[in-house]
């Protein structure tokens, strides 16, 4: 079997024109039908099809190829819609008020706080915006992953996804979700679409946002985009992830299809081979390797011990010891989490905040309307001033 013929990405599945030629319709939810017309011109005769949704319906062309399923260890998540929801509509459906007020808090917290834009590229982009969003996206899934100590599993892909993501997003198959705080992102979500499906393949966030739930507020910001424009489906894929836990209505399972002309003892061998994989995957055993390779990160990992003192505006501070600092230049880059996590608790806008550090620039005070905070580095810290 040729390697083209292996499809193991969702998105991919039904951008190829090989699987198209293979199906004449695909259904899903009883509710949608997609026809493809193509020649009946295959070139295999074996193709292995894994994460295939099993709320898709798979009609072949050709009844001659038959079809094996297999179920996989895997479960998907998404948020299935109707066609009079409004984002109001689906919170109120989906959640009690305790619930919908802690997502809603996140996404008025973070406007409060900045100037928020939120942008959603999709049929049009730029070289100069793609080639930015892009890059700060690749920087956001290598931060994002070196503070859990793990390794993002489609990085491999990553100079195919740059090459070809431009083309599909002009061409409605992708779009580039974006928030930025001013004209820098800090949530970016790359999408696939497939009828009405909207597919959140890979999304990442500047970690130094994270107080604010950077996740929750894409995930509702792109249902909002769903329900405007009459989409079915916001697919969040695989992986169990709390917060894809805490918002799916469609929890399902994948299948891997095997479509074949004939049984052959090549055939056995591959359903054979997929079948105790998904027995060894039941066992967990495909997590030993990769918690392996977090635990000899972690080991070099160094960490980075700060003191935060909270003091009322009244309190009398002595401020001569500290000298104003332009805190948004790159040298004070460290201290934007800490001014983040400020602003989360204090309700301050960005604007309102003005930062000073101590002359020995290991202490930094951080003031904003009625609050201060100091933020103290131990002597192992001092690097990070040059």
């Amino acid at each position: 079997m040729s390697e083209k013929n292996k499809i193991t990405i969702f998105p991919i599945l039904f951008r190829s024109s090989n699987i198209q030629k293979l199906y004449k319709s695909i259904e899903y939810f009883n509710l949608k039908v997609i026809h493809n017309h193509f020649d009946n011109s295959y070139e295999s005769s074996i193709y292995s099809h894994r994460l295939i949704p099993e709320y898709f319906n798979l009609n072949l062309q050709d009844n001659s190829f038959k079809t094996k399923v297999i179920p996989e260890y895997n479960w998907g998540y998404s948020i299935l819609l109707n066609n009079q929801d409004s984002i109001e509509a689906f919170m109120k459906r989906q959640f009690n008020s305790k619930k919908r007020n802690i997502f809603t808090r996140y996404v008025r917290r973070l406007e409060t706080c900045f100037n928020i834009e939120y942008k959603m590229f999709y049929g049009k982009i730029s070289k100069t915006d793609y080639n930015f969003v892009m890059q700060s996206l690749y920087n956001m899934i290598i931060n994002r992953f070196e503070e859990r100590n793990e390794l993002h599993k489609n990085l491999h892909e990553w100079d195919e996804l740059l090459q070809n993501t431009q083309q599909e997003i002009i061409n409605k198959k992708a779009s580039l979700f974006v928030i930025y705080n001013k004209n820098v992102p800090i949530e970016i979500s790359l999408n696939y679409h497939f009828d009405k499906i909207l597919f959140s393949y890979i999304s990442s966030f500047d970690i130094d946002y994270s107080k604010f739930g950077l996740g929750h507020v894409e995930i509702y910001k792109q249902i909002e985009w769903c329900a405007n424009n009459g989409y079915l489906l916001f697919e969040m894929g695989v992986g169990g992830m709390d917060y894809k836990r805490r918002w799916s209505n469609n929890i399902y399972r994948y299948m891997h299809y095997v479509v074949y002309k004939n049984i052959s003892i090549k055939i056995q061998l591959l359903i054979i081979k997929i079948q105790f994989k998904e027995y060894l995957k039941s066992k967990k055993l495909n997590e030993v390797l990769p918690k392996l390779k977090s635990l000899i990160i972690k080991k070099h990992k160094k960490t980075t011990r700060v003191t935060l003192s909270e003091i009322k505006h009244n309190d009398g501070l002595n401020k001569s010891d500290f000298v104003e600092i332009d805190f948004v230049t790159k040298p004070y880059d460290f201290l934007k989490k800490y001014k983040n996590d400020f602003l989360y608790s204090t309700r301050n806008h960005e604007k309102e905040i003005t930062v000073y550090a101590n002359s020995n620039k290991n202490s930094f005070l951080l003031q904003g309307k009625n609050n201060h905070q100091i933020v103290s580095f131990t002597k192992q810290n001092a690097h990070l001033i040059k």
